[in-house]
């Protein structure tokens, strides 16, 4: 039998899938940054990333709610969620060259899918992975992407790839037709202290005002994506600089907290 996975962001969403849908492993892949200012103040959870992660954590570009909603989680389905971290994102961006952005998603590649990839391929196999994309955003589950391409080898002094096939996938939610107030009842009601915004508080799937509702909420996080910018003299979005983002007023009918609308297939639930 072919091993089941939920793949997990620690989004409602996913968390909602992780409780009504058992499968034989969970797991969740946490984007990290080099940032000491950006490293959350409570050593305990801290302690408690490096442990599950098998890392020196320093911080993440995620909010530091999810770090909590994730290890809380854990108690509340009743077995084990395993981390995986590939290569800090200062470290993806210095192998690229290059800040991702919309025409070039490789974030989620490097960060997301290449970690929980490893760990199949060299601990589980050919497995069955569950994403959370519910049914009233069914449009999302066109992301078929089921290979994923890695060094195998060595041909003389250059690396050998080669595309390996490794999941098939499934969306639960969407084939039982779960939207999204259902969803929002069950989190107000789960005990988990869900981050307003999910996933990397800067990506570039974000709307300009959602980014700058962010530099209210998570200012810190906000200046290590535009040191990022200022750095590499590139940006996330095309549209402009998140220091210019910074500046913009904010508007009051935006609605807020809706994610980023992210296509590539992982990092929202």
């Amino acid at each position: 039998m072919i091993p089941r996975i939920n793949s997990l962001s620690g989004g409602k969403t996913s968390s909602y899938m992780a409780l009504h849908y058992p499968v034989d492993f969970n797991i969740f892949s946490l984007v990290t940054i080099e940032a000491e200012y950006c490293k959350p103040k409570d050593e305990s959870i801290v302690k408690f990333v490096s442990e599950k992660a098998g890392i020196d954590f320093i911080a993440t570009a995620e909010s530091d709610k999810t770090l909590y909603v994730v290890r809380d989680l854990e108690q509340k389905i009743g077995s084990e969620i395993i981390w995986v971290s590939g290569d800090t994102f200062e470290e993806v961006i210095r192998k690229r060259k290059a800040l991702p952005n919309q025409a070039w998603r490789f974030c989620t590649t490097e960060m997301k899918i290449k970690p929980i990839f490893d760990y199949c391929h060299s601990n589980v196999g050919f497995v069955e992975m569950n994403i959370g994309f519910r049914y009233d955003e069914k449009e999302r589950a066109n992301y078929e992407n089921t290979s994923f391409k890695t060094i195998v080898g060595k041909r003389k002094t250059q690396n050998k790839w080669e595309s390996i096939e490794w999941r098939k996938l499934n969306y639960p939610l969407i084939s039982d037709k779960k939207t999204h107030y259902p969803i929002y009842e069950w989190a107000k009601e789960s005990g988990l202290n869900f981050p307003k915004d999910s996933n990397c508080v800067g990506c570039f799937w974000k709307p300009v005002q959602q980014l700058r509702k962010n530099w209210n909420e998570e200012p810190l996080k906000m200046r290590w994506f535009s040191e990022q910018e200022s750095k590499m003299k590139r940006r996330f979005k095309k549209e402009m600089k998140y220091s210019t983002i910074k500046k913009i007023g904010l508007q009051s009918d935006f609605n807020f907290g809706t994610g980023p609308g992210c296509q590539a297939g992982f990092c929202t639930s």
